[in-house]
């Protein structure tokens, strides 16, 4: 079959149109799972919140690394059941707990006990 150049121009553009229009849509996707993500995030949050509440009145530090350790492997289980990169999932993990025991020693102030190993940048604890 032999077509014109003007035939072939229009259907690369046509093509390119189609990549633009799937491009457009993976965007409003990931716009839509970022909001889905912050809302969540958010949630864990004010559950931070609360562990800061409860944890002075047990005298439990914001800092409990058996706990960081259980958060994190049940983090790796459900990254690899739902073939997320594992080294994301550590990446990003490490610096949420990090992050929500520094913010719960902040929320805890001097009510906060403090733990054996105070030490908020080497693991945290998230709740």
């Amino acid at each position: 079959m032999m077509t014109t150049p003007g035939a072939e121009k229009d259907i690369a553009e046509r093509s390119q149109q189609t990549l633009q229009d799937e491009m457009s849509d993976v965007r409003r996707l990931i716009d839509e799972l970022d909001e889905e993500l912050v809302v969540l995030l958010a949630k864990r949050q004010r559950q931070i919140e609360r562990a800061a509440r409860i944890k002075p009145a047990l005298g439990v530090p914001a800092n409990v690394p058996e706990r960081v350790d259980e958060v994190l492997a049940h983090v790796l289980g459900v990254a690899r059941r739902e073939a997320l990169s594992v080294e994301v999932a550590l990446n990003l993990w490490r610096a949420l707990v990090d992050w929500s025991i520094s913010y719960e020693e902040r929320l805890m102030g001097d009510r906060a006990p403090k733990s054996d190993s105070q030490t908020s940048s080497e693991g945290g604890e998230s709740a």
